[in-house]
């Protein structure tokens, strides 16, 4: 069993996968008990804010008493939900020398918050999670579910803050809610704009400090098709994914995280074509394109690009065109001086 070489643990990210992390449903409707505790392990190995988390699958394994492909499997389903993402494999690579040990790096959505938590709940993990109701909240409203009481005792009243009656002001209605710690609304000319998700709970900073290197920024997660900013001498990023056709379906967010990868290949030396046959050769048993050409196209998995042979200079007319070979009429058969390799090196040499 390949050595696990990170041992700090992340309180913050372990919290979020704990309490508010929502975890894919399983076959009964009710959350995965598989995918939970996946996510919890690999909260494990996180940093205070979710990223540079690389656990091998025989730590998984050991963490949840799970068979492989079971782990597999419930990693296939966060990715697809979203909840988490590839990371940067030079942290991997700065950590672990040899290549071929090297696990996936994933960062956690620490951002997502689940909607299901009661009233109870939220009243005890408001202390925890400051504004948790606010997000919870907005994130109903904005999958369109219907509103539910903040307060276990019913319907929450409209000025918490205040008992006094409230009247109206001379130039007009007086808001609802005049508390400002409210969370409401308190523009009179418009709605106040909702807090933006992950903001409000965002987990509390670590008081030690970090011993894991700085994750360089990731790729932006955009719906848009990959640019050809970093094309290699064969051809571009988008004749790559062209050329691995129908077999790997990916969406074009999909695209735009794996383009930072295929870009250093193309420009080393690939060819768009090649590169697609080498990292596509396989599809038996893919359940999840992107995370195999993910790890087919990571730093030290790649060999070197193929050689690809010169041509041939013009033929002088003089030799034997198939083999460029002077001398067969009595003489020694030797290169031809002037299309041979050696004479086609001659000439270009200034």
């Amino acid at each position: 069993m390949p050595h696990d070489p990170r041992g700090a643990m992340s309180v913050e990210a372990i919290t979020w996968a704990l309490n508010l992390a929502p975890v894919p449903a399983g076959s009964g409707g009710k959350p995965s008990s598989a995918c939970a505790f996946v996510l919890v392990g690999l909260a494990n190995h996180a940093a205070p804010d979710g990223t540079a988390a690389f656990p091998s699958v025989e730590t998984l394994i050991r963490y949840t008493r799970l068979s492989e492909r079971t782990i597999r499997t419930a990693m296939d389903r966060l990715e697809a939900e979203d909840l988490i993402r590839p990371g940067d494999p030079a942290i991997v690579a700065a950590k672990i020398r040899r290549a071929d040990r090297r696990p996936q790096c994933w960062d956690l959505a620490v951002d997502r918050i689940r909607t299901d938590l009661s009233g109870e709940e939220l009243t005890v993990l408001e202390r925890q999670f400051p504004g948790l109701r606010e997000r919870v909240a907005a994130a109903r409203a904005g999958a369109g579910m219907p509103a539910r009481p903040c307060h276990p005792g019913g319907v929450r009243q409209l000025h918490p803050a205040r008992e006094t009656p409230v009247d109206n002001v001379a130039d007009g209605v007086r808001l609802l809610h005049p508390a400002e710690s409210a969370g409401c609304s308190s523009f009179r000319d418009g709605v106040q704009l909702a807090h933006e998700r992950g903001a409000a709970a965002a987990p509390e900073p670590s008081f030690e400090p970090s011993r894991e290197p700085s994750a360089a920024p990731g790729p932006v997660r955009e719906d848009c098709r990959p640019v050809d900013s970093h094309p290699g001498p064969g051809g571009g990023i988008s004749e790559f994914f062209t050329a691995l056709g129908p077999s790997w379906p990916l969406t074009a967010a999909q695209q735009a995280r794996l383009a930072p990868q295929v870009a250093p290949a193309l420009t080393s030396g690939w060819a768009p074509a090649a590169l697609a046959a080498f990292a596509g050769a396989n599809t038996a048993g893919v359940r999840s394109p992107y995370a195999v050409l993910a790890a087919r196209l990571a730093t030290g998995e790649l060999p070197a690009p193929p050689r690809v042979r010169p041509p041939r200079p013009p033929w002088c007319g003089e030799c034997d065109k198939d083999t460029r070979m002077t001398g067969y009429y009595g003489a020694a058969p030797a290169r031809c001086p002037r299309c041979g390799p050696q004479g086609a090196t001659r000439s270009r040499s200034p």
